[in-house]
């Protein structure tokens, strides 16, 4: 382990995006005779391991393979840093709620008033506006697939409805 940490920090990955998840000791038997016999421990531990650029991934797989590592699990990619992407995705989210009260009011013969509750979160109906950030594929021996990181908002929105004024034609009469 202590090989691999100097690796994984040898390849300019910083030490304190290297955490020790699990830390095992199991006893080992040997069945073969009567009954089992305590032949030693088996010590394991598990390392929590975070990159910033998806190239890095295969990489650094390689090289943690070559340097001892027995076992990889729970790679889990995701955005570092998402905030201009929510704020995008809350944006269309809400152009996206008054574009359909605009079509509900007009459809009752109303007219859209004045925003009276917003708020994020909330009841799904249809799609929902996202934001789609590419993420690129690695050049590695062990091959990562390109893909897409999607963050959903949802809002819900209330609006006042108004009448709109009624017109009249001027010279026009009607006649009964």
């Amino acid at each position: 382990m202590l090989e691999l940490m100097a690796t994984l920090t040898g390849r300019g990955i910083d030490p304190a995006d290297i955490s020790t998840e699990t830390i095992s000791l199991e006893p080992t038997y040997d069945y073969r005779e009567t009954g089992a016999r305590l032949t030693g421990y088996r010590a394991g531990q598990s390392l929590s391991l975070r990159l910033r650029r998806l190239e890095e991934l295969g990489p650094t797989i390689d090289i943690a393979v070559r340097a001892g590592a027995t076992g990889i699990s729970g790679v889990t990619l995701g955005i570092a840093d998402a905030r201009s992407a929510e704020d995008e995705a809350r944006r269309l989210a809400v152009a996206d709620a008054r574009h359909r009260a605009e079509v509900l009011a007009h459809a009752a013969g109303a007219d859209l008033g004045a925003l009276t509750r917003l708020e994020e979160g909330g009841p799904s109906h249809g799609p929902l506006p996202m934001m789609t950030t590419r993420l690129e594929a690695s050049s590695a021996k062990t091959p990562v697939a390109e893909g897409s990181a999607e963050i959903v908002v949802e809002v819900t929105a209330s609006y006042a409805l108004t009448q709109p004024p009624l017109t009249r034609r001027r010279g026009s009469r009607c006649r009964s």
